[in-house]
């Protein structure tokens, strides 16, 4: 068994947590690397507050297991078809009380 490989990993440790902890202690101290820009000006961080306009909301309340019949017939009059058609047995649903007309 090797002893050395062991002793060697542990001071390689030790010397990384060493370079570490003084460089965060400098950066904590203020001493800043020299590619860092340091300035005196106050700097100020401002957004205008821009008024949104009025916007009106339409809230439509229907059943909840009228979810499904309510997507399909967004997606259009195809789709509200089939869907009518998949789940007839099930809600007894109606083509013309959920058909939008123009």
């Amino acid at each position: 068994m090797k002893t050395t490989a062991v002793r060697c990993k542990g001071i390689g440790r030790a010397t990384v947590a060493l370079l570490a902890l003084s460089a965060g202690i400098a950066f904590a101290a203020g001493t800043a690397p020299d590619n860092a820009t340091t300035s005196t000006d106050a700097v100020i961080v401002a957004q205008a507050a821009m008024a949104a306009p009025p916007t009106r909301v339409i809230v439509e309340v229907f059943p909840s297991y009228q979810a499904g019949v309510r997507a399909a017939a967004a997606q259009g009059p195809e789709a509200l078809r089939r869907y009518i058609w998949r789940t007839r047995m099930i809600y007894n649903f109606y083509y013309d009380d959920f058909v939008r007309r123009v």
